[in-house]
């Protein structure tokens, strides 16, 4: 499996996680749980999503 995405902490208060992808592009502010994040990264690099897909999944995943 290739790692596309990977947690990425912010240095906010309090500490937010965002997902940075491989080809630059990062996702901030998703949420101050990393294990929720983690779990969305990995589900991302399972389904091999592609980078220009990962702002609408990260929308979706916050309205959830």
């Amino acid at each position: 499996m290739h790692m596309r995405f990977r947690v990425i902490e912010e240095n906010t208060t309090p500490i937010m996680y965002g997902i940075g992808s491989t080809d630059g592009l990062w996702a901030r502010h998703i949420s101050t749980d990393y294990v929720e994040v983690a779990a969305l990264a990995a589900r991302c690099n399972r389904a091999g999503l592609s980078t220009i897909h990962l702002m609408d999944v990260v929308e979706d995943f916050r309205r959830s």
